[in-house]
This record gives structure tokens, C-alpha cells and sequence, in this order.
């Protein structure tokens, strides 16, 4: 297994694990199609376009079988999801109904992006480990951890001395390998779909 910069051709097998890793999620709002697996793929590429080498992927036999996005600054997210014209991509494909969403499950993504929003005014300016997923079939086999310590150690190049990550509480095997390597919970927070544990690595 290897450690490598994702590239646009990982995207979508990144888009894949992302959907099996976090599906009960995503049908909370609402259900996986072509349609919203397309749009995630341009969520992606756009954090590719900003992150760059802070987006990681674990290889093995020529398959990704893990991810990690790396911040070290969100605001960069906000701006290029702006001028790039991300926002209003979405914004057609929900005007153009290819994805569907009522007014209902609409509300609840706006909900969660103010309590996102409340999350990251209320801690200090950091970098974060802001998405993490192993596919189902490689777990349990310290993948998690070696990207994990892959998006450290990146952090570490650019001499920043404080990340941060929100984790489920019921996630006991993040929260193991996320202690494991120095997090320390601060604080909690909430969405729509339950509790957050805020941890932080802070280095001298």
C-alpha cells in the first residue's frame, strides 16, 4: 500500500468510497443517484483544485481503498467555490431538478451548513482533516491510520501547529486512532444528525 497526491483520475473511486463510507448521510437528505454521485465528483475535484498535495490517497494493487483532505486555511474552500462558480453549478443542477431535493431536505442542508459555520467560528483559525473514508473491504488493516499520519506529517511541511477535526462520538475506532496520534477533545458540537466531537492536535 501506498501514500500519493490524488490526481483527477482517483476522483471517482474517492466519490465511491465516499458514498459507501457515508450513506446513511447522504440519503438524509437525499438519495444516491448518477445525478448526486456527479455532483460529489465536483465537490472533490474542487477540493483537488485547492488542496492539491493535501488531498492523499491510499493505493493498493492499483485501486484507491482510502482518502484524506487535508486544510490548512477553509477560506480558500469558501472563495474558490465562488469564483470557479461551484455554487452556481449547484445551484442549476437544483434549479434543473438533476438533483432532487424538496424544500424540506433543502432546509435541512442549510441548517447543517450553519451549525458547519458555528463549528468554525467558535474554534480557533486551524488547519483540519476536513473528509477521511476507507473503503469497506480495506478496513481494519491500518489505512486509516497511515493516512492519518500522511495528512500530519503534510501539515507538519507547512509549519502549522494546530489542526482540528470533528469525529461521532459513536466512531470509536477514529476516536482510538485520532488519540493515537495526540487529538484531544476541546469541545462538541451538532448537526442535524446527532453530536461531534471537536478534537485538536496542538505541537510546540
Amino acid at each position: 500500500m501506498m501514500i500519493i497526491s490524488a490526481e483527477t483520475r482517483h476522483i471517482e473511486q474517492v466519490a465511491d468510497i465516499f458514498c459507501e463510507a457515508f450513506l446513511d448521510s447522504i440519503n438524509f437528505f437525499t438519495r444516491v443517484n448518477e445525478d448526486v454521485k456527479n455532483a460529489i465528483k465536483e465537490m472533490f475535484n474542487l477540493l483537488l483544485l485547492v488542496y492539491g498535495q493535501g488531498f492523499m490517497v491510499a493505493i493498493e494493487e492499483n485501486e484507491v481503498c482510502g482518502y484524506i483532505v487535508m486544510v490548512d486555511n477553509i477560506k480558500k474552500l469558501w472563495f474558490k467555490a465562488i469564483t470557479t462558480g461551484f455554487f452556481l453549478k449547484m445551484s442549476y443542477w437544483l434549479v434543473s431538478r438533476k438533483i432532487v431535493l424538496d424544500g424540506k431536505n433543502l432546509l435541512k442542508i442549510i441548517k447543517n451548513k450553519i451549525f458547519y459555520m458555528k463549528f468554525e467560528v467558535s474554534t480557533p483559525p486551524s488547519a483540519q482533516i476536513l473528509s477521511i473514508a476507507v473503503a469497506q473491504k480495506y478496513r481494519q488493516m491500518g489505512i486509516g491510520k497511515s493516512l492519518v499520519k500522511a495528512g500530519i506529517d503534510f501539515i507538519d511541511s507547512l509549519c502549522i501547529k494546530r489542526i482540528k477535526l470533528e469525529v461521532r462520538p459513536e466512531n470509536t475506532a477514529a476516536l482510538t486512532t485520532y488519540k493515537r496520534f495526540g487529538f484531544k477533545q476541546i469541545g462538541k458540537t451538532k448537526d442535524l444528525q446527532g453530536n461531534w466531537l471537536i478534537m485538536v492536535r496542538e505541537t510546540d
